[in-house]
């Protein structure tokens, strides 16, 4: 079988339709790009993984993945071993980051540590590039996301314009993007994506803790 029968044979209407997201917005994630792409393991993470992994060779992307370790279950080691063996499996390179669950006991704070050790890897992949790149900060939003958003955003008794939605594109700093590109896709695409493909998935369970505000909107 052929390379490209191989990539027919695999291809699926998930991906037909975030290609065609793609090709419809040449801005969004430019030909030859450097990705980086955040996977905590759950469902729409490893879509977001496996569906750009798919992808990488038709638009010259290059591909890293990065996995922060919250340390909020026991098996959070485990997990993030486990997502570098599979990501040692596919050739995709892996960078892993542990922080201090001490300073990082809520919601809002361990948002914050996610995204200035994902700045700050970008960084690094910038510098080691020897010259300057952009780098495309990947993480697997959904469009449920936005709707757990604006609920979370109309609970704390937000203003109009606080309630706006999760945005597809937006700068972080000079040469750094934040992109969602499953916005297009709910969770439960996701889910029967993962299912379909027979993609291995790590739940946190922590996404059951009802004390966490966006585990109880959803």
């Amino acid at each position: 079988m052929s390379k490209k029968q191989s990539r027919q044979q695999n291809w699926t209407s998930w991906h037909h339709l975030l290609h065609k997201e793609i090709l419809g917005n040449e801005n969004l994630i430019p030909e030859g790009a450097n990705l980086l792409i955040a996977v905590s393991g759950g469902q729409d993470s490893m879509a977001l993984l496996n569906l750009i992994n798919d992808m990488k060779k038709q638009h010259n992307w290059f591909v890293t993945v990065w996995h922060g370790d919250h340390q909020w279950h026991e098996k959070s080691e485990t997990y993030a071993l486990e997502l570098k063996s599979y990501c040692n499996e596919k050739n995709i390179s892996f960078l892993f980051d542990r922080a201090d669950k001490k300073t990082i006991s809520s919601e809002d704070k361990a948002r914050d540590w996610r995204y200035r050790q994902l700045s700050e890897r970008a960084n690094q992949l910038i510098l080691e590039n020897q010259k300057e790149i952009d780098i495309y900060l990947l993480t697997g939003h959904t469009n449920t996301d936005n709707a757990e958003t604006f609920l979370l955003n109309l609970a704390r008794g937000s203003n109009y314009a606080g309630l706006s939605y999760i945005e597809k594109k937006r700068v972080i700093k000079q040469n750094i993007f934040l992109i969602r590109p499953l916005l297009i896709f709910s969770r439960e695409d996701t889910k029967n994506f993962c299912n379909f493909s027979n993609i291995p998935i790590w739940e946190d369970p922590t996404n059951y803790d009802l004390k966490i505000k966006r585990n109880l909107v959803r």
